[in-house]
């Protein structure tokens, strides 16, 4: 099912004319969350972004599906079992985004060390127990000299050993979207760049809908519905100052920066959570991605613009000097940083903790006056349980309204792109789609990157190819870019490189090469003004400007 400009303007079209069920403010993986389930419950309801899907905290994440570890030096048990079993489920319904991998927790001593021996073993064990997990994928621990054997460039002083433990590899922007997705061919009426600016009131003074803005034709439209919800992740906050009464601030947000460089400046042989060795009550991802290493997060309370939160020098110095200590002879520094980003956790105030790690990772739901629901906090794992937790306050709005609609669980829907065969693994398809893309002239590591990034739909993308044939773009990019207009709503160059893509992230010398061809389609396919060309230049160039940290050099 087709999912594009058009498809946008019709949904637009439908939201004005519709009374909707419900609708829900917010793209990120919230938003999409609780779409999926409005669709699979059959309802009227109705999507709005005033970005880009999973353009805010869903795209800014460390990219994994993890079940909070390190919340178990907090006492978190029950956020830890909750989160920590959703990966299991999120990796079965899409295993081209959510893959099952053993990661490395060196053990050290040493000041601020969050673990010894003997409580990582108790900590894995928990873990362990706590998500179900079966035995071949159980922990282990092993002695300082196998750790080093694997992974060489560590701090050898102080280090006494490590476990290897399970957790999940993802890209939070691609799940997002592929949750999007399949919420539309539920029947939801997804939109992005649809901001929502006021509400709208009955003679009760309840929210019976929202004045709408399309950000990118200036439009202003009503869209109605019995129940309206309020996704929007940092905005939250923002969203509700649209209220006509009192709204007291609920979030905390903290922002997280992630440095990038090439693997072989950093060349880790799998995802390692460490100790920052700091003293500083903090742990940090090292991640091997696409020839490259990522590393973060910082933790630090967060005032400012929410849409582009600023990397500053204190955040460059505190990962530079972590990177550096837990690597001693990596001797990172600013001109190895290819690329970053940042982005916002929409913590829930807490006003007995300073400290922004301490605070819980979990999520509320409450009901404001006038009837907006809000889902706040919470993390990318947990998606499905938010949505759970959401519907049920819904439906309890909706009952006063003589209103009910079946229940359904949506462990049991496949995403988009995650429709494998019956009896076939991953694993399987993967190397017969990679064969399939190499007939149609896609080398063989381009052939598999499609399907480890499309699933099931890389049928679609491969499909494409007569439609790209005069396109000034590689096959592989064309493909891509052909199938993100028509199958994903993407309506700018960056949401392409930003989300659609990894490019922005991982692949940044290759912008300079694509960024023509790319507005010239962009300007082809949606009849752009030699302005609207330029100025879609213009961002692209500044949003590799900020990723690189150019500022600071």
């Amino acid at each position: 099912m087709t999912f594009s400009a058009q498809t946008r303007k019709d949904n637009i079209d439908k939201l004005k004319q519709t009374k909707l069920d419900l609708l829900i403010i917010g793209g990120g993986i919230t938003g999409a969350g609780l779409a999926l389930q409005a669709g699979a419950r059959e309802m009227k309801a109705g999507l709005v972004e005033m970005q880009d899907f999973a353009a805010g905290t869903s795209s800014r994440s460390t990219k994994l599906v993890h079940g909070g570890l390190r919340y178990l030096k907090q006492f978190d048990v029950e956020l830890v079992s909750d989160v920590a079993q959703e990966r299991a489920v999120i990796g079965k319904n899409v295993p081209h985004v959510v893959q099952p991998s053993y990661m490395l927790m060196p053990v050290y001593d040493e000041p601020g060390a969050s673990f010894n021996e003997f409580s990582a073993e108790v900590v894995l064990h928990l873990y362990d127990y706590l998500a179900h997990v079966e035995d071949e994928w159980a922990h282990y621990m092993v002695e300082k000299e196998a750790v080093m054997e694997e992974e060489s460039g560590l701090r050898t002083e102080g280090l006494l050993g490590g476990g290897y433990y399970l957790d999940y590899t993802n890209d939070d922007s691609r799940l997002t979207t592929e949750i999007i997705k399949k919420a539309h061919d539920l029947g939801t009426l997804i939109t992005n760049y649809v901001k929502a600016i006021d509400f709208i009131y009955d003679d009760a003074d309840k929210i019976v809908g929202i004045k709408a803005e399309d950000t990118l034709s200036g439009e202003v439209f009503e869209i109605h519905a019995s129940v309206v919800v309020n996704a929007a992740g940092p905005w939250s906050d923002e969203v509700r100052k649209h209220s006509k009464f009192d709204t007291k601030k609920k979030l905390f947000p903290t922002k997280g920066v992630h440095f990038v460089v090439d693997h072989s400046r950093l060349p880790v042989g799998r995802t390692i959570y460490a100790d920052t060795g700091m003293d500083d009550n903090r742990m940090m991802f090292f991640v091997p991605r696409s020839g490259k290493t990522y590393f973060g997060t910082t933790d630090t309370p967060f005032e400012g613009e929410y849409k582009e939160p600023d990397i500053t020098q204190e955040d460059i110095d505190y990962l530079l000097e972590a990177v550096n200590y837990r690597f001693p002879e990596a001797n990172i520094t600013l001109d190895d940083i290819e690329s970053s980003w940042a982005g916002l956790r929409p913590l829930i105030q807490d006003e007995d903790n300073s400290d922004p790690s301490g605070i819980s990772r979990g999520h509320d739901v409450f009901v404001s006056k006038g009837g907006l629901v809000t889902v706040a906090g919470g993390k990318l794992t947990d998606y499905r349980r938010m949505a759970n937790d959401t519907f049920e306050t819904i439906d309890k709005e909706l009952e006063q309204l003589d209103q009910s609609f079946k229940q359904v669980d949506t462990a049991d829907i496949r995403l988009s792109g995650g429709d494998l065969p019956d009896g076939m693994s991953f694993s399987d398809y993967a190397d017969q789609q990679t064969s399939k893309g190499m007939e149609i002239g896609l080398k063989e590591d381009e052939a598999r990157a499609l399907v480890n990034w499309y699933g099931t739909n890389v049928e679609i993308v491969c499909g494409l190819k007569d439609q790209v044939t005069d396109s000034e773009l590689p096959l592989k990019d064309a493909l891509q870019l052909e199938y993100a207009i028509q199958y994903e709503m993407t309506l700018l160059p960056e949401d392409f490189l930003s989300r659609r893509t990894e490019t922005l992230l991982f692949d940044v010398p290759r912008i300079k090469e694509l960024k023509q061809p790319l507005v010239d389609h962009f300007a082809k396919q949606f009849n752009w003004t030699e302005e609207e060309k330029h100025k879609r230049a213009g961002e692209i160039d500044q949003r590799v400007s900020e990723t690189t940290l150019s500022q600071f050099r």
